[in-house]
């Protein structure tokens, strides 16, 4: 293990890459993954390390029941129409939020597994920032799950609405992910409008 003087300089407080941490990957997590309980039990040895934004994507509810996220185009002014329950999310709204996890190899593999790559999901590389500082021009890169077949609006899978709810009431209150913006983004697709 190495020393505290062996460290190196970090993006953010919340993680300082160390010798034994530098083979890791950052995860962006966005969906169910959002859980730190259901992390741990797909990915062990993961570690939660903070709240990231996502510029220029939207968060959605697939064909398949699962979240997605949809990479926008740099002039996004189509009207579409939705299969979720609330209405079309604003064009301020076009960014995602997530938990970080520093990822090891061995646990990078049991998360392909588990979200299906690469039939149902594919790995990217994108540029995040920190949540509490995204107006800063510093930039992480992070490892996405992205199905790029189904990125149409649909409805959730009844067995997924728990699990995300789970990630949800974990993010918003272990992390400061804003319930307001997860109300508005994500619950719009299983929660009826009032």
């Amino acid at each position: 293990m190495s020393s505290q003087g062996d460290s190196q300089p970090s993006q953010d407080s919340t993680m300082t890459l160390m010798q034994d941490n530098l083979h890791e990957v950052l995860y962006f997590a966005y969906g169910s993954n959002l859980s730190t309980e259901q992390m741990r039990q797909r990915c062990p040895y993961s570690t939660p390390v903070g709240l990231a934004y996502l510029e220029g994507w939207k968060w959605i509810i697939n064909a398949r029941g699962y979240a997605n996220i949809v990479q926008l185009p740099l002039n996004d002014n189509e009207d579409e129409t939705d299969k979720g329950k609330g209405k079309a999310v604003d064009d301020e709204e076009h960014g995602v939020y997530g938990l970080l996890y520093l990822l090891p190899p061995q646990d990078e593999e049991r998360l392909d597994q588990h979200e299906g790559v690469p039939w149902a999901y594919q790995k990217f590389q994108v540029n995040v920032k920190w949540a509490h500082t995204k107006d800063s021009d510093e930039t992480l890169r992070a490892l996405v799950y992205v199905d790029g077949q189904r990125v149409e609006e649909d409805v959730p899978r009844d067995e997924y609405v728990g699990r995300m709810e789970r990630g949800i009431e974990d993010a918003v209150d272990n992390w400061g992910m804003d319930e307001e913006w997860a109300d508005r983004v994500m619950r719009r697709f299983w929660v009826e409008e009032e």
